[in-house]
């Protein structure tokens, strides 16, 4: 039983040392094991990580900034352009008029660059913006609706310059119509509005 004891007592560290002289004791306390830990060596248990010599890049500022000119600035301003090539081509409609030269004249000029740069838009609006149309949010989705309201405005404007020329370039009419013009100005509401609802 006193084996268990002197164990016990061992263990805990106040047994009486063998070499000690008198009624001296020493603890595992005082042992001195000559141990030593670096603190690189172990992760220690307040979570403290070891400093790291490894430097941060240095990323200049400019890196972070916006270009100067992207495709969606080149998608808006051809939308634009188009847009105003309509409105120029509207307000022009009454100077062409009986001109026998209609295909130099401002109001033919202003139709024609109102599609093509309408073309233009939806072109690099697709390219640009793929990702944003999704026909299963709904025709309604603001950024479908910017897609088929475009696209119908350049098919407007298209079928406006179409026929007016089909009609000029025919013998037996001579002279366009004015039904062309209810395609331009369809096309031209429907340009408006694709602008209007994502400006």
């Amino acid at each position: 039983m006193i084996k268990y004891v002197m164990l016990v007592l061992w263990i805990l560290g106040v047994a009486p040392s063998a070499h000690a002289e008198g009624s001296q004791y020493d603890t595992l306390t005082d042992l001195n094991l000559e141990i030593t830990l670096q603190e690189s060596d172990i992760l220690l248990a307040d979570n403290r990580v070891p400093t790291s010599t490894t430097s941060v890049p240095n990323i200049p500022d400019s890196a972070f900034k916006k270009p100067v000119f992207t495709e969606n600035d080149l998608h808006m301003y051809l939308g634009l352009g188009s847009m105003a090539m309509g409105i120029l081509a509207a307000v022009s409609a009454g100077d062409a008029e009986g001109d026998p030269d209609l295909l130099n004249t401002v109001h033919y000029t202003a139709a024609k660059a109102s599609w093509q740069l309408g073309a233009a838009a939806v072109g690099t609006g697709l390219w640009a913006h793929w990702d944003d149309f999704h026909l299963e949010d709904g025709l309604l989705d603001r950024d479908n609706l910017h897609v088929i309201l475009g696209t119908l405005g350049v098919i407007g404007y298209y079928l406006a310059v179409k026929q007016a020329v089909d009609d000029y370039n025919d013998p037996n009419v001579g002279w366009p119509n004015e039904s062309h013009s209810n395609a331009g100005m369809l096309g031209g509401a429907a340009m408006l509005t694709a602008i209007v609802i994502t400006w």
